[in-house]
């Protein structure tokens, strides 16, 4: 009986096993070298972290033939492993080329050497190489550098677009100026301005053009007072909502209100801008401006329409005849003020029907006579119909204010104010001795703006 061939140790079946187990092993190794060396670290052992790809993969790679690409790959395994003196071993049996340099520097940064200068070199002669570049980043990182570590993340990322490497440089630039400018928002916000500016200052080392960090540090130098410096710091930014606000506040600091409206009524289709403006043009009293300003906005802005009416009646007030711009600024109201008061702002009572004309013998060749009989005529203002006088001269009460102004409500069919000690609220309102003519006013104008909502 012949003896057969073991197939460990020869004949053809076995020899056919080797070659189709050979033909495997070749397509694995084609297969790890397209995708940046296949891990093949042994089982228990640790595998490291790399934060950088292999030197024949991406971008601008250098062309290679198959005994280089197969001792990167063996390198590139190595350094997987963590094994540094492997990967020099493999790069230099790889010869003189871009990707061994790589992997050399590459197995010096596992190693814990985090220079720069070899891989700065590397780049400066391979500028499209992405492997280069990233490793880079990782090396200055490592270092400290952040602008050099910023600047080659980004370059890698450009380079190569791939999720990892994009997400790696927007991880890096959120860390060190995304979250500097937050952290400096709220210095800021908190009213630190110069702790404002020193959290600022490395963001903007890394990047000077950034937008945020720049409209951060303009909003602190005007806390500061520095004027000029912001002007000069919002001049290299594009014209937009926020820099035309920040130019606005800057006008507003140096006193020049006129140009603040001016700015913030530039922003037509921006209704917060324009009421800014508003705002503004009712403390300088400029009630021609505020009441345009208003007219402008949409109509279907709750501040329009009783803003509108607050700022026609102000400046009517302003072209009255004198008698009642004194009476709307007594230092210290009368009846015949009051009277005054109450129809100069509430035009409408003028032409109200009712009520019998009185004949009251103490107002006569009086300027303000026209107002006090309108306002006797309606009840608004009680009189001594016996004596039929008025007392034009004498100082008003809290008592009569408030029950003068609750019956014009009441026939202009509007809610009466709160007033204090009827109601506890705290919105209630109340007037402090002497009733002066601005209290009053202040009074009737919100009156005026609740009946025209």
């Amino acid at each position: 009986m012949k003896n057969r061939p073991d197939p460990r140790t020869g004949g053809a079946p076995f020899r056919f096993l080797q070659a189709v187990r050979a033909a495997a092993a070749a397509a694995a190794a084609v297969a790890c070298l397209g995708l940046g060396g296949c891990a093949t670290t042994p089982a228990g052992a640790p595998e490291v972290r790399l934060d950088f790809p292999s030197p024949d993969s991406g971008p601008g790679r250098p062309a290679l033939d198959k005994p280089e690409q197969r001792h990167i790959a063996d390198g590139w395994q190595a350094l997987r492993r963590g094994d540094a003196a492997a990967a020099r071993a493999s790069a230099a049996q790889a010869g003189v080329t871009q990707a061994s340099r790589l992997l050399e520097l590459q197995a010096a940064l596992v190693a814990g050497d985090h220079s720069t200068k070899g891989l700065e070199a590397l780049t400066g002669t391979a500028p499209d190489y992405a492997a280069a570049w990233l490793t880079l980043s990782v090396a200055a990182e490592g270092d400290a550098n952040e602008g050099l570590a910023l600047r080659a993340a980004e370059r890698g990322a450009d380079l190569w677009p791939d999720a990892r490497w994009v997400d790696r440089y927007q991880t890096l630039r959120q860390r060190w100026v995304g979250d500097r400018v937050l952290t400096a928002t709220t210095l800021y916000e908190q009213g630190d301005p110069d702790a404002a500016l020193d959290a600022l200052e490395p963001a903007l080392a890394l990047d000077p053009r950034d937008r945020g960090a720049l409209l951060v540090q303009t909003r602190a130098l005007i806390a500061l007072n520095q004027l000029d410096r912001a002007e000069s710091v919002l001049a290299g930014l594009p014209r937009d909502r926020d820099v035309v606000l920040i130019a606005a506040s800057i006008a507003e600091a140096r006193g020049d209100s006129s140009a603040a409206i001016r700015i913030y009524s530039s922003l037509r289709n921006d209704p917060d801008a324009m009421l800014m403006a508003v705002a503004l043009a009712e403390q300088q009293g400029d009630w021609q401006t505020a009441m345009d300003l208003y007219s402008a906005l949409p109509d279907d802005r709750p501040e329009k329409a009783p803003g509108l009416r607050a700022a026609k009646l102000r400046w009517r007030v302003s072209v009255m005849p004198p008698y009642v711009r004194d009476a709307l600024s007594a230092d210290e109201m009368n009846r015949s003020d009051l009277a005054v008061a109450l129809v100069t702002l509430t035009p409408a009572v003028e032409t109200m029907p009712g009520g019998q004309v009185p004949l009251l013998s103490d107002i006569v060749d009086m300027p303000s006579q026209q107002e006090i009989v309108t306002a006797a005529r309606l009840g608004l203002i009680d009189i001594d119909r016996l004596e039929r006088r008025f007392y034009p001269l004498r100082p008003v009460t809290e008592e009569e204010v408030r029950t003068s102004i609750s019956r014009l409500c009441k026939l202009l069919g509007i809610a009466a104010p709160q007033w204090c000690g009827d109601s506890q609220s705290d919105q209630c309102l109340s007037f402090t001795q002497p009733i002066t003519g601005n209290q009053v006013v202040d009074v009737l104008i919100g009156l005026a703006a609740e009946e025209a909502r």
